[in-house]
């Protein structure tokens, strides 16, 4: 398959509105507007096959060099199981598929809450 695009970022983060503007805010400091995928999906890496699958037609498609994963607090879709421990977990799986897809990708998993984000 052959890249017609190139994407800068492949950015990953969860449904929740109460979050957007975090993240918004976010990608705006990293000076990404307009050179980024973005794959919304409730639960962000909850949901591994889905994620993978989406972030596999970006890779293919527009090659990003980076990846960036938001995780965070009291996400609904994880439900019971809404641990930071949860999320670092999944998080981590999702990263290692990335790798796995492109080897070269740089890939930061962040943690987004009420107060601020992090790194995770």
């Amino acid at each position: 398959m052959s890249i017609q695009h190139k994407a800068h970022t492949l950015v990953i983060h969860c449904i929740d509105f109460r979050f957007q503007q975090q993240i918004e805010d976010n990608l705006k400091v990293r000076n990404l507007n307009g050179q980024f995928d973005r794959i919304s999906w409730p639960g962000v890496s909850k949901d591994f096959a889905s994620i993978a699958k989406s972030a596999e037609v970006s890779i293919n498609l527009h090659d990003p060099d980076e990846a960036i994963i938001y995780e965070h607090e009291d996400c609904g879709a994880y439900g019971e199981d809404n641990s930071l421990e949860t999320h670092c977990n999944n998080a981590k799986k999702l990263k290692a598929r990335l790798i796995e897809l492109k080897p070269d990708i740089k890939v930061t998993t962040l943690f987004v809450t009420f107060d601020g984000i992090k790194e995770i």
